[in-house]
């Protein structure tokens, strides 16, 4: 009687590692010789390096328009619009997780 329980235990962790040893054996990436080699050209002969990037100004126009404060102040939302915003968020949770179940049902 135990003879077969720990048959059956050294049988599973048998096939749990002949598993385990094929997805790491599937997903194993092939990576060409060119991918791992390294340039040993001289990096200050590149223009990335030696010249400067152009000035960018968009980093100020963008600090100059969250500065200005708005003309109207931020009215808090009512019963009637948070009850929405519940209804609405409930049904894309409900449906995303339905779309995900979809295929395990057979559908």
């Amino acid at each position: 009687m135990w003879w077969r329980m720990r048959n059956w235990r050294g049988l599973g962790i048998l096939l749990l590692a002949i598993v385990i040893g094929a997805a790491a054996c599937s997903t194993h990436k092939q990576q060409s010789q060119d991918e791992t080699t390294v340039s040993a050209a001289d990096p200050f002969t590149d223009p990335f390096f030696t010249e400067p990037p152009a000035w960018d100004d968009s980093v100020l126009q963008q600090s100059e328009t969250l500065t200005e404060k708005p003309d109207e102040p931020e009215q808090p939302k009512t019963l009637l619009e948070r009850g929405e915003g519940l209804v609405f968020s409930t049904l894309m949770i409900g449906a995303s997780l339905a779309k995900l179940a979809m295929p395990f049902m057979g559908f």
